[in-house]
């Protein structure tokens, strides 16, 4: 009986371990880690500042152990549309970063399309790239970072572009991920979210994702305040109050002498500060992904400029 009972258990687990499996990997591909860089296709940068932006572009995806890749097209790029750039932009992100079906690393990929046609800018994530690089629509990272890239790109000033992407990037990786955040797969319908550090999907989200806490919590403080009504009266009526005497029944008149004394000079105060808190953002009611012609998921986001 007791085998028995042990084997279930294990089998429980086991489909347990099933519904939910890690979907990410950080820069586990060495080999990948040198895809690391700028791909200018049509020249438009010289060689000199190529060289200086691919080595930024290494060392961002040094600092926040990602992949990072900026793609800048021109004459190569015309006759894309929106969905063109977002498709073409994770099947670069596959063949760069993600070299194994059933493992996606963790990155993003910048595509800039300059050709007059298209202007487009769109950004790729991958992994915890989803995370970081937010684009659920009540705190849209990516939306955030594209704006940011329009200025340097309606000035003629392309490195620039590419510049302050590195820089976001960063500055959203010390961020850190939105609270209880999470993306879903259109095309699948898993459910991508944190779990230790790792990106993992499952076919539902966990109670804690799916829970109103501030609600939960108000409904507890009421529930619990009614019973401690219930338990008061019910303990009230199980005794039998007596009137008591006055207290002047037990003082003598004649043998009893009351003195007051006063101290002037004793005072009592009590100061509050109140403490302010940051819980970093919320999930924003979750993010937006989809699958790539390989298979992969990715989120991300685009507009033109």
């Amino acid at each position: 009986m007791c085998s028995k009972r042990i084997a279930a258990l294990l089998a429980a687990v086991c489909c347990m371990m099933l519904l939910v499996l890690p979907a990410s990997a950080a820069r586990q591909y060495e080999d990948c880690i040198p895809n690391c860089r700028l791909y200018d296709e049509d020249g438009l940068i010289s060689e000199e500042e190529a060289e200086e932006l691919n080595q930024l572009i290494r060392q961002t995806s040094d600092n926040i152990d990602m992949y990072v890749a900026a793609y800048i097209l021109n004459g190569s790029g015309s006759g894309m549309t929106e969905y063109d750039c977002m498709v073409w932009a994770d099947d670069r992100y596959d063949e760069l970063f993600n070299p194994e079906a059933g493992t996606d690393t963790d990155g993003a990929l910048l595509l800039i399309n300059l050709a007059p046609d298209v202007r487009y800018i769109y950004i790729s994530t991958s992994g915890t790239g989803q995370l970081y690089y937010y684009n659920a629509d009540e705190n849209n990272r990516v939306d955030s970072i594209v704006d940011r890239l329009k200025t340097p790109l309606r000035n003629g000033d392309n490195g620039g572009a590419v510049r302050e992407f590195c820089s976001q990037l960063e500055y959203y990786y010390l961020k850190g991920m939105p609270n209880h955040g999470y993306t879903k797969d259109d095309d699948t319908g898993l459910y991508y979210y944190n779990e230790g550090g790792t990106l993992v999907h499952s076919e539902s989200l966990p109670l804690s994702y799916r829970a109103n806490i501030p609600a939960a919590v108000a409904i507890s403080v009421l529930i619990g305040g009614i019973a401690a009504m219930i338990a008061f009266f019910a303990i009230r009526s199980s005794y039998k109050f007596k009137k008591s005497l006055a207290a002047s029944n037990y003082i003598s008149n004649r043998e009893t002498n009351f003195y007051q004394r006063d101290d002037m000079f004793i005072r009592t105060y009590t100061s509050k500060t109140r403490i302010s808190s940051d819980s970093g953002g919320g999930g924003g009611g979750g993010g937006h992904s989809h699958s790539s012609s390989g298979g992969h998921s990715h989120g991300g986001g685009g507009g033109h400029f």
